[in-house]
C-alpha cells in the first residue's frame, strides 16, 4: 500500500457516500454520516434563512407597528388634549349656563318685584286718584263756600266801609279860645264804621282823637282827617292860628253875639 499524505488526495465537493468516525454519549465508536450532517446543515441553513426573511419580515411588521402604535399614541393624545379642550369647552358652557340661568332667576325675579311694585303703584295710583277727586270736590265745595263767604264779607263791607267823607273845619282860630272847636264830619252810607283818624302837622294847632282843635300858638298847621276804613277819602285842612280881633258888621260898627259879647274873628 501506498501511502499518501493528505494533502495529496484530490478534493471533492459533496459529502455525498462521506463518513467521519467518533464516540456517542456513551464513548462508543461510531461513524457518521456526512451527507446527514449536510442535508441537516442545509436545511438549518434553509430553515435560518426562512427564520431571517420572517424575522426580517417581522422587523418591519414590528417597525410598521410601532409607527402605526406611535401615530396611534400621537393621535390619541391629539384626541385626549381635544378632548380636554371639549371638556373645557363644556364646562365652561355649563357654568355659563348655569350663569345664564342664575341671571334668568334673577331676571324673573326682579320682573316679579317689578310687577308687584307696579300693581302696589297702580293700587296706590288708583287712591291717589281717588284721593284727588274727593280733594277736587272738597275744593269745588270749599270754593262755592268760600264764594258765598266773599259775597258776604263783601256785603258787610259794602255796609261797613264808607264811600263818601263829608268833613267841615274852620280856616282860622285865635289863641286863648276857649270856646270847643270841633272838626265836623259824616261818613256815607249811614252803616258805615265810623273809625276815624285826626292827624295835625305844624305846631300852631293840636287836633284830639274826637276831633277838637286846640289853638296852640300863632302860625299854621295842617290838619287831616283820615277814615281808617277806606283812607282814599282822607282831606287835609290848613289852619290859621292868630290874635283875636273884632268882627265888624261895617267899617264902623261892631257885631255883638246874641248874649251882647263881642263876636271875635
Amino acid at each position: 500500500m501506498k501511502k499518501i499524505k493528505i494533502s495529496e488526495l484530490p478534493l471533492y465537493q459533496s459529502l455525498k457516500g462521506l463518513f467521519v468516525m467518533g464516540t456517542d454519549v456513551n464513548n462508543r465508536s461510531v461513524k457518521v454520516n456526512l451527507e446527514f450532517i449536510e442535508t441537516e446543515t442545509t436545511e438549518a441553513v434553509k430553515q435560518a434563512t426562512k427564520a431571517a426573511s420572517e424575522a426580517e419580515v417581522a422587523t418591519g411588521l414590528a417597525n410598521n407597528a410601532t409607527k402605526a402604535a406611535s401615530d396611534a399614541a400621537k393621535l390619541a393624545s391629539e384626541a385626549k388634549q381635544k378632548a380636554e379642550q371639549a371638556a373645557k369647552s363644556a364646562s365652561d358652557a355649563a357654568s355659563f349656563a348655569n350663569n345664564s340661568a342664575l341671571n334668568a332667576e334673577n331676571a324673573t325675579n326682579t320682573a316679579n318685584a317689578a310687577a308687584q311694585a307696579a300693581q302696589k303703584a297702580k293700587q296706590d295710583a288708583d287712591a291717589a286718584t281717588k284721593a284727588a277727586q274727593e280733594a277736587t270736590e272738597a275744593a269745588d265745595e270749599a270754593t262755592v263756600a268760600a264764594e258765598k263767604a266773599t259775597e258776604k264779607v263783601l256785603d258787610t263791607l259794602g255796609i261797613l266801609v264808607p264811600t263818601g267823607l263829608k268833613a267841615e273845619c274852620l280856616s282860622r282860630l285865635t289863641i286863648g279860645n276857649v270856646e270847643p272847636i270841633y272838626i265836623k264830619t259824616e261818613l256815607t252810607p249811614e252803616t258805615a264804621m265810623k273809625n276815624l283818624i285826626f292827624i295835625s302837622t305844624g305846631d300852631a294847632v293840636e287836633v284830639g282823637q274826637d276831633g277838637r282843635l286846640t289853638p296852640v300858638r300863632k302860625g299854621y298847621s295842617h290838619v287831616h282827617v283820615i277814615p281808617t276804613c277806606n283812607t282814599a277819602l282822607a282831606q287835609s285842612f290848613l289852619i290859621e292860628v292868630g290874635e283875636p280881633t273884632v268882627r265888624l258888621v261895617r267899617s264902623n260898627a261892631i257885631r255883638f253875639t246874641q248874649s251882647g259879647a263881642f263876636r271875635m274873628n
